[in-house]
């Protein structure tokens, strides 16, 4: 049986999505964030940095941990997607969704919070540095790296590389599932086009995302 250890808001979201709709059977461990956001000590005993997601599975007979949704992702299409799920144009996506694209999401967020964190009277000094760094590197990377996606999916009614043979989403979409949550549903993104914005919205009505949506526990990228 696969175990899926999954941590609430979080990128182990696409490990949901990809089991729903490859319809394989797996046992989802959720985990609870902190109220300061972080993950809890218990992630640590199943992963020495206490990140998710981390999935439990069997490859050649014997019983293996994977890391990083990228690896977990190409583990589970390439093992149950029988053929299926993917496209010669995923090698660029998954690598720009998640190093150009993911990384000044991240950036963004924990500047922002940050900032929000600081006693209103002394924000004008104490954010003076995260707010100069938001708005002078974060913010103009982030909108550069939003504006390629958007190129992509400005014309495209299906799915982000338009499919597989079948019509399925391919593992450029598994990869852009939390991001595009994240830009469209968090508001914390000011450029996003309609292209993204249709996307976000065709994702969250089909039918296995849908179940992903409902598995994840407490999802505040929804719309």
């Amino acid at each position: 049986m696969i175990t899926l250890h999954h941590l609430e808001n979080s990128r182990s979201i696409r490990i949901i999505w990809v089991l729903e709709e490859l319809g394989v059977k797996y046992d989802l461990k959720t985990y609870k964030r902190l109220p300061s956001g972080l993950a809890p000590p218990e992630l640590k005993q199943v992963d020495k940095l206490g990140h998710a997601p981390i999935l439990e599975d069997e490859v050649d007979g014997k019983p293996v941990k994977i890391a990083e949704s990228a690896a977990i992702i190409e583990h589970l299409v390439h093992k149950y997607g029988q053929g299926k799920y993917t496209s010669p144009h995923d090698t660029f996506w998954k690598h720009y969704i998640e190093g150009s694209l993911m990384s000044f999401c991240v950036f963004k967020l924990v500047l922002s919070i940050s900032i929000e964190k600081v006693p209103a009277l002394l924000r004008p000094v104490l954010a003076l540095v995260p707010r100069m760094i938001l708005s002078q590197w974060v913010e103009p990377n982030l909108n550069s790296a939003i504006s390629v996606v958007e190129e992509q999916l400005k014309d495209n009614q299906g799915w982000m590389v338009d499919g597989d043979e079948h019509g399925n989403p391919t593992i450029s979409d598994f990869m852009l599932a939390f991001t595009v949550d994240v830009l469209v549903y968090g508001g914390r993104a000011d450029s996003i086009g309609p292209g993204l914005t249709a996307y976000g919205k065709r994702l969250q009505e089909h039918e296995s995302y849908k179940r992903a949506i409902e598995k994840a526990g407490d999802y505040r990228y929804k719309k």
